[in-house]
């Protein structure tokens, strides 16, 4: 079954790129200049930070630093998050 929806864009406002490190994320309510009713909730954008990751040269590291196998570590080597896979 078919469905009409309709779409009103917005500009996209500063208050728009509030983050959160809850992974859940979360809402604000905030007052948004432009916007025809205020308070606005905004959904804050979750991100996660590498710094909350152990840092390792590779999966031997990773493992002498206490990460599971399958777990996620960042790799100093390419600058980038891993699985430890053995």
């Amino acid at each position: 079954m078919a469905a009409d929806v309709t779409l009103t864009p917005r500009l996209i406002c500063l208050e728009d790129l509030s983050t959160t490190t809850n992974p859940s994320g979360a809402t604000v309510s905030m007052t948004v200049l432009g916007a025809p009713i205020n308070p606005v909730t905004l959904n804050k954008l979750a991100l996660v930070l590498l710094t909350q990751f152990t840092q390792a040269a590779n999966d031997g590291a990773a493992a002498t630093a206490g990460v599971g196998l399958g777990f996620v570590y960042y790799s100093t080597t390419s600058s980038a998050l891993k699985a430890r896979m053995t």
